[in-house]
């Protein structure tokens, strides 16, 4: 099985999907060497100048993930598209496609099927290569410059994880460009909800810290890459961005070309002698360092639970649940020629993710695994028993004995595209994913994409506004719930960051507002909850620190309630108020107040 190997010409997406709070470059901090090309890049802490604090375990403030989902089967009055010959689809194999698969009733399209009796006809196709992917639109751009209205070669539509739209849009519109032609995202069918994950032994998982030194395969600048470097640098890990040497203070990667390789190199215990660098210069050490972790997607991590096993998931697509939707990406001018194709399609899809999602709450698998025999079939692998079994997701015990949470997907529908694209009044989630991975991969490989394509120029919700105009009923949209009183299971992440107040005050400063702005950015792509705690250096009267610590975190709670009321509902984001009580520095020194006035933000999961 060799899935998801990226395009050597494609920067894809980032050196951490939120890297953190904060993300810098080596080299632009001073900790490069001259000896290397690239050194470990500490996903740098903010640490504010403020006077900033929270309270002793906020009473009232637990989430609950548990999805609000109403059970509505949906149906829509578009007009039927007439097509005299299928279009190709590309996508890479993942079960986040399961509603058009569905839809379509087969890799191409069968006449029963809800795209049938619309008159759509599509030619799914697995395709592993993002570049790939490109060539393909560019030859169906190539014929349709040339006068053919519906190309038979190449490919007028791909699906890929959203994190790499980014880089993908930015490459891919480059070679449609000198036909006059670009690629637009117009909706997203499901999402990756657990299976992308970055796998490392439990005691990782229990103290990031102790990632430092780690060892991790991967295909780099993957999506599956991105979460083990967000999760590193949402917890202060310093990343070695360079797989020929390694940093014993940072996380490491093997380079691999597919996830495959990474999960098979893990499991046959792959060693490999490296120079040691610390702040990137070389030590003039050799060490024999062995992988001890992988960053892999359904079927990998079943496979490395099934044969080897000793690693949990230390971060996921169950964290960062908005990460990765299942983005269709269209020719943008045969779109505009051919719109109740378009339509169409997100539509019957929208009305097998209804379809699916009503089976599944009532206990019933039979719709799941009609959509899972035509996924077997397209990526010619598994079975549809297996395929549906892990878009549920399970918990499993490894070949250690260790319990694993293995796979985890969702169908689309019309809400959940509406509530992801902002539509109805909704925050702008996928244009925060988009800004997010765009802007960090702009920032670090500005020789490759050195312009990041403007949002509004990449996503078109034209189609999805036709398909909600026309839609009779609806559906709720699959969102996390957060219960105040719900006590935390796990904190994943914990960082500090940079506010400036007034001077005694619980006001910013105008140097703040960009920095909440990337706060929100950052912890707006998990659906977890927020602990926002507040510290402050000891000058003053303790009980007034205390105070005045609280009142500068419920400042930040409100500024992210209010700007982006969506994905911070009530009940997410708890407040911690500690003032003077618990400094990091020496408080005699001004760089150590400094340091003490911070606030940390964790991301936390609880029960249910």
């Amino acid at each position: 099985m060799k899935l998801k190997p990226l395009p050597k010409f494609i920067l894809i997406t980032t050196i951490v999907a939120g890297l953190g709070y904060g993300i810098s470059v080596a080299n632009q901090k001073g900790w490069l060497g001259t000896e290397e090309k690239s050194a470990s890049v500490t996903l740098k802490a903010d640490v504010p100048t403020a006077n900033i604090s929270n309270s002793p375990e906020s009473n009232n403030s637990t989430s609950s993930n548990a999805p609000a989902n109403q059970q509505t089967t949906s149906s829509f009055d578009l007009a039927s598209t007439k097509m005299s010959q299928p279009v190709r689809l590309l996508t890479i194999p993942w079960n986040a496609t399961s509603t058009l698969m569905y839809a379509n009733g087969d890799a191409l399209t069968t006449p029963d099927s809800l795209l049938g009796r619309r008159g759509v006809q599509l030619n799914i196709e697995r395709q592993d290569d993002y570049g790939r992917m490109t060539e393909e639109m560019a030859s169906f751009a190539k014929e349709f410059a040339a006068g053919n209205a519906n190309p038979a070669s190449g490919a007028a539509m791909v699906i890929i994880m959203g994190d790499g739209v980014p880089a993908f849009i930015a490459s891919t519109n480059e070679v449609l460009s000198k036909f006059g032609q670009s690629a637009e995202v117009v909706g997203a069918f499901g999402y990756s909800r657990g299976e992308d994950k970055c796998m490392l032994p439990p005691e990782m998982r229990d103290n990031p810290q102790k990632a430092r030194g780690s060892l991790i395969g991967a295909v780099l600048r993957d999506g599956d890459w991105n979460i083990c470097v967000k999760w590193a640098g949402d917890n202060d890990v310093p990343i070695n961005p360079n797989e020929q040497t390694f940093d014993p203070n940072a996380m490491n990667f093997v380079s691999t070309s597919s996830f495959t390789e990474a999960d098979e190199k893990y499991i046959s215990g792959y060693c490999e002698e490296r120079p040691v660098v610390q702040n990137g210069k070389r030590t003039g050490e050799k060490r024999r360092v062995c992988q001890n972790g992988t960053a892999t997607w359904t079927p990998g991590d079943v496979k490395v639970a099934m044969y080897r096993g000793g690693l949990v998931s230390v971060a996921s697509t169950k964290e960062y649940m908005w990460q990765m939707p299942s983005t269709l990406i269209v020719n943008k001018q045969w779109a505009e020629k051919n719109p109740t194709v378009v339509t169409n399609i997100l539509a019957a899809s929208f009305e097998a993710s209804d379809r699916i999602k009503t089976a599944l709450h009532r206990g019933d698998d039979s719709e799941l695994l009609k959509a899972s025999a035509v996924l077997a079939k397209v990526h010619k692998e598994q079975t549809a028993e297996w395929w549906a079994k892990y878009f549920k997701g399970v918990t499993e015990k490894d070949k250690q004995g260790l319990l694993v949470e293995l796979g985890g997907s969702t169908t689309n529908n019309l809400s959940d595209n509406q509530f992801l694209f902002g539509l109805n009044g909704n925050d702008m989630l996928y244009k925060r994913v988009y800004d997010v991975f765009g802007g960090i991969s702009k920032q670090l490989y500005p020789n490759i994409m050195p312009d990041l394509v403007p949002y509004n120029q990449v996503v078109n919700t034209t189609y999805l506004q036709s398909v909600a105009a026309s839609a009779k009923t609806t559906t709720a949209a699959e969102t996390p719930s957060f219960r105040a009183e719900a006590p935390v299971q796990h904190v994943v992440t914990k960082k500090s960051w940079s506010l400036e107040f007034d001077t005694g005050k619980a006001t910013f400063l105008p140097q703040s507002i960009a920095v909440m702005e990337e706060l929100l950015n950052q912890i707006s792509v998990s659906g977890l909850s927020i602990i926002i705690e507040g510290h402050t250096d000891n000058v003053g009267n303790s009980n007034a620190n205390l105070l005045l610590s609280r009142k500068r975190a419920e400042a930040i709670k409100s500024w992210l309630e209010v700007n982006a009321p969506s994905s911070f509902p009530e009940g997410r984001v708890r407040i911690r108020a500690y003032g003077d009580a618990q400094p990091i520095a020496d408080n005699a020194t001004a760089e150590g107040r400094a340091k003490n006035r911070r606030v940390t933000i964790s991301m936390v999961q609880t029960a249910n």
